[in-house]
């Protein structure tokens, strides 16, 4: 880029430096004529800080001080010199600023170095200094190049080498620091080489083209070699020539400040008549005004890294030189005038970049001075606004905007590209907001209306189908493509992320392909085909009933395997039309009708596990219950059969004679054989141990609820197949052909009565648990009398059975099961006593069955004469005579009875009267003892002897000193005295009584044992 090219700026303000005791005149110390800011030229070194303080000493006795270099990383000063003039030979000392010798006041030299040459010594022309002091590079007007490689800041061997000679006089020297080499830069007048200063080749020549003395510096950004010549300002890599820019005119020198250039042009004279640009560059040099033409030195500011000049200023009288130190570039002129060129602040630098409308200027100003992401994103608001306000470039602001995403607020860009018109611009926003990974929602909404507006079906493809990640909100944008009649990128979508819910709500929903949804759940696996099914199950059976009710079947009878991964999905989408449904059957045979989809808790996630090996009848998988799916049928009982016989055949065994093993029977063996083995993962015994219990718990009442719902579709009329005509046949949704529609009338009654036989083997089984007072309603219901039967001799309601047959005067059938069930229940005959003598017309079909009643009650002492009299008074139809012969024997039998009970009560006073009067002896006559044996030793009786009242009489010795009473009678009387006290304690023992009463089948017996034991006397005592 050419000089004129670049834009010009004021970013430095200068300032002359006054005296601190004088402020009319420059300080004192660069007033001395002799004297560069860089060396004294007469041996002495000037050391001056912030408050222009001096402090010399002499660096060369007798010599003068030629070059000087301060190291940034240490406080150090190198200086070159000499202390003989006769005899000029380099002499190289380095100084601690940090250390003062005492004595002297000066700082201390750490170390000298003379340098030597077999030559005649010549002026040194410049030199080049490492940071790490490992390294000095010495150049002559002789064109020789003096390499010095050691430890070279203290006291220790270092090696002198001349690395160049040539006839050229050396006019610049650096050091740039690779990776693996050090690389020694030679500039002379006419070339430019470089020397690996850690191998021995020699010399390399990178240009044929030099530089004069003051004209090759080392970059402090790029740490390239920085060559000025008349036309451009070169910079040179170990492998040559790189980028260069323009700028034309003789320079002086170069220095580096920051990321600044500053070159110095030699003074040219300037005519009489003055510019507007160059008058206040010169109100700057001396005050006073020469009467010959003005000599004007120039001096630049380049930024080589934004590529702008950031100051331009002439000094009359010429510039003595230019250092940089505390932040600020200082400028000593040949009058001895100092000036302070000090940077402004970046603030500020950006505020006169905005005024000018040159914000990409500002943005590059911004990186290079480190501006934090916000910062910098606040410069591209500026420019986007720039640009869509005063510019109308809705394109370029849309490339700032973009910019700023992740710093700037997206509704702020959002607002400003609501017009129709610039959309497309919106778009392009939208789209680097969701590659950023910072949309949100509405942001995914918004992309996704432009798209399907603009009708682009390139670009939403593009956006939906190529991204690999996930770079936006996945369930707005396929509600969006939904909304949109964008059903295709919507599956897409739902499929590619694994949103089976979204996938298949979009199937069946929006796309009507059950087919394929049907087939999708099937491949999800059990748990998740569980949840679906749920969800859309219905709608499924309706449309696609024989497949549904198969996956239904497959799923709930472990069958439906679960693979590891799926690793198949259902084909690309099909649009089929929709299969019209028709009538559906009456929605009253449930009582799980009730329980909707919205109802059920959904499962809880898969747990991942590895699949278990399948087995033949054994499922893989704990089914989930039948229940939850019973409600989905309420428009398809036919099918309800199918899943629920299918369900409970492979997984109980069915019903009837012939079962077969059931599969949780198959898994229970199973899992008990394998808790038989030795097992060392405790942990995993455990694990199925809790999973069997838990199938047992749940068994039973799943059991039930399948057998009750069977039963109330075997036996209701409405449940039946529809009589369908074959041309009607085709796509109804009430049967499959061949399964559940039948073409005639007959076939229908066909199908009821293999129903009524499925429904007597269902409850003749055993081993099937079902609600036994449903089913009796039930059969009660559909007029199924064997059902009927059936079920009122399981409840033991015999009574029942025979009102059942009475109720149809069905005569045999009375008698049979009177004799069946008669010893069971002796409430039966006078029930049949009562039904036979009901009617003239009943009474006449059946006198010999009464009669054999009659006899057969008599034989067997069932009922009493009285209740019999009173069951065939109830109607005015049987005769006195019928049961005059059964009363006579029922009396004469009753007599002897009597007479037998009239006996035993007579002796029983008679015995008490005996007992009576013994007592009474015992009281009022002395009892005379003549006892000539011993009752326990049965020996003579001898003195001394003991006689008790009941006649028995003992020696002495036979009896225990705490015996008061007879040892033979104490026993008996024991006995008596235990049986009164636990009559005593029965008396107060209401539920003892009660129980015994309700149990026993003579309840009057009881009551009169009761009496006989005199319980009742002590109970009214106790009360």
């Amino acid at each position: 880029m050419a000089y004129k090219q670049w834009r010009q700026f004021n970013f430095f303000d200068i300032q002359q430096i006054k005296d601190p005791n004088d402020p009319t005149k420059p300080p004192q110390i660069f007033q001395r004529p002799d004297l560069s800011i860089s060396t004294s030229g007469r041996g002495y070194v000037y050391i001056i800080d912030r408050n222009f303080n001096v402090q010399k000493f002499m660096a060369y006795d007798g010599g003068r001080v030629t070059h000087m270099k301060q190291m940034k990383q240490r406080n150090l000063l190198v200086t070159i010199g000499e202390d003989d003039p006769i005899a000029p030979t380099p002499i190289i000392k380095i100084w601690d600023l940090d250390k003062q010798d005492k004595s002297k006041g000066t700082p201390i030299c750490q170390r000298t170095i003379k340098v030597e040459h077999s030559k005649k010594p010549f002026p040194v022309t410049t030199f080049a200094v490492m940071e790490n002091m490992s390294q000095i590079a010495i150049g002559f007007t002789s064109g020789i190049v003096i390499l010095i490689k050691g430890d070279i800041s203290r006291d220790r061997y270092t090696k002198q080498r001349i690395v160049h000679d040539s006839d050229e006089p050396i006019t610049g020297l650096g050091f740039r620091e690779e990776s693996r080499s050090i690389i020694l830069f030679i500039v002379t007048i006419n070339k430019i080489l470089t020397y690996n200063t850690t191998g021995r080749s020699p010399p390399a020549i990178i240009d044929e083209q030099g530089c004069d003395l003051g004209c090759a510096i080392m970059s402090d950004v790029t740490h390239d070699m920085v060559i000025a010549r008349d036309e451009a300002i070169y910079f040179y890599t170990s492998d040559g020539r790189g980028p260069c820019f323009v700028y034309e005119g003789s320079k002086t020198s170069m220095i580096w400040f920051k990321s600044y250039l500053i070159i110095v042009s030699p003074p040219v004279s300037q005519p009489k008549k003055l510019t507007a640009l160059t008058r206040p560059a010169l109100s700057l040099g001396p005050t006073t005004k020469p009467s010959t033409p003005y000599e004007l030195t120039k001096v630049t500011i380049f930024d080589t890294v934004n590529r702008f000049i950031a100051y331009v200023g002439n000094f009359s009288q010429g510039v003595r030189t230019i250092t940089c130190e505390w932040g600020a570039v200082f400028l000593l002129g040949m009058d001895g005038k100092l000036y302070r060129l000090e940077e402004k602040d970046t603030p500020t630098k950006l505020e006169l970049l905005f005024k000018k409308n040159m914000y990409q200027l500002a943005i590059n100003l911004a990186h290079s001075q480190k501006y934090d992401d916000s910062s910098i994103s606040e410069i591209f608001k500026k420019y986007g606004d720039h640009l869509y306000s005063d510019k109308a470039d809705y394109d370029a602001a849309m490339a700032q905007y973009i910019r700023t995403i992740g710093q700037l607020e997206p509704s702020y860009v959002i607002r400003k590209f609501l017009d129709a018109q610039r959309i497309h611009n919106l778009v392009n926003y939208l789209q680097e907001l969701h590659s950023h990974n910072l949309a949100n929602a509405d942001h995914t909404t918004l992309l996704l209306n432009c798209y399907t507006k603009l009708k682009d079906v390139a670009r939403l493809d593009q956006f939906i189908k190529t991204d690999n990640e996930l770079t936006f909100d996945l369930e707005t944008a396929i509600k969006v493509c939904r909304q949109a009649g964008y059903y295709e990128h919507a599956v897409y979508l739902a499929k590619k992320f694994d949103e089976h819910d979204l996938y298949l709500k979009i199937q069946i929903e929006d796309v009507k392909d059950y087919e394929n949804a049907l087939e999708y759940i099937r491949k999800l696996g059990p748990f998740e085909a569980d949840r679906n099914l749920q969800k859309y199950g219905k709608v499924l059976l309706n449309h696609l009933p024989q497949a549904s009710t198969t996956l239904l079947i497959d799923l709930c009878t472990g069958n439906l395997f679960m693979s590891g991964q799926r690793s198949e999905t259902p084909d690309d989408l099909v649009v089929q039309a929709p299969t019209v449904p028709v009538t559906s059957y009456p929605q009253t045979f449930l009582q799980f009708a009730h329980v909707m989809q919205a109802e059920q808790p959904p499962p809880p996630p898969p747990s991942p596990q590895a699949p278990i090996p399948k087995e033949k009848g054994i499922p893989t998988y704990k089914p989930p219950s039948v229940r939850i799916f019973m409600s989905l049928f309420v428009d398809q009982p036919n099918y309800l059969i199918q899943f629920l016989e299918q369900v409970s055949e492979k997984r109980w065994g069915g019903f009837g004679v012939a079962k077969k093993p059931s599969a949780s029977s198959e898994i229970n063996s199973n899992i008990s054989g394998f808790q038989q083995q030795p097992m060392d993962d405790h942990s995993l015994s455990g694990a199925l141990e809790d999973e069997l219990d838990e199938i047992n718990d749940n068994e039973g009442e799943e059991k039930k609820a399948v057998w009750n719902t069977l039963l109330e579709l075997y036996l209701s009329e409405d449940y039946l197949p529809p009589v369908v005509n074959a041309k009607d046949n085709k796509g109804r949704k009430n049967g499959a052909p061949g399964v559940f529609s039948v073409a005639t009338e007959t076939e229908r009654v066909k199908e009821r009565l293999v129903r009524k036989d499925k429904t007597l083997k269902l409850l003749q089984d055993e081993e099937i648990s079902y609600d036994t007072n449903q089913a009796l309603v039930l059969c009660h219901l559909a007029q199924f009398d064997d059902g009927i039967v059936y079920l009122y001799e399981k409840m033991r309601m015999y009574e029942d059975i025979l009102r059942f047959y009475m109720a149809k005067d069905n005569t045999k059938k009375v008698i049979e099961n009177l004799q069946k069930y008669g010893p069971q229940d002796e409430s039966l005959y006078p029930l049949t006593l009562t039904y036979f003598s009901s009617s003239p017309a009943t009474l006449d079909s059946s006198t010999k069955e009464l009669l054999e009643i009659l006899d057969y009650i008599d034989q067997h002492n069932l009922l009493p004469p009285l209740q019999v009299v009173q069951a065939l008074s109830r109607n005015s139809v049987a005769t006195l005579g019928m049961v005059k012969e059964h009363m006579r024997r029922r009396i004469e039998l009753e007599r002897k009875d009597c007479e037998a009970d009239r006996k035993l009560i007579a002796s029983y006073r008679e015995e008490t009267e005996k007992k009576r009067k013994e007592i009474q002896e015992l009281k009022s006559v002395a009892r005379i003892f003549q006892v000539t044996k011993c009752t326990g030793c049965h020996t003579n009786l001898d003195l001394p002897a003991v006689h008790f009242l009941c006649r028995h009489s003992y020696h002495q010795r036979c009896l225990l000193d705490s015996d008061r009473e007879c040892p033979q009678c104490a026993i008996q009387h024991r006995m008596i005295v235990d049986i009164r006290r636990a009559q005593e304690d029965n008396a107060d023992n209401h539920d003892l009584f009660f129980e015994q009463l309700e149990e026993s089948d003579d309840g009057f017996g009881v009551i009169a044992d009761y009496f006989s034991k005199n319980t009742m006397a002590f109970a009214k005592l106790i009360d």
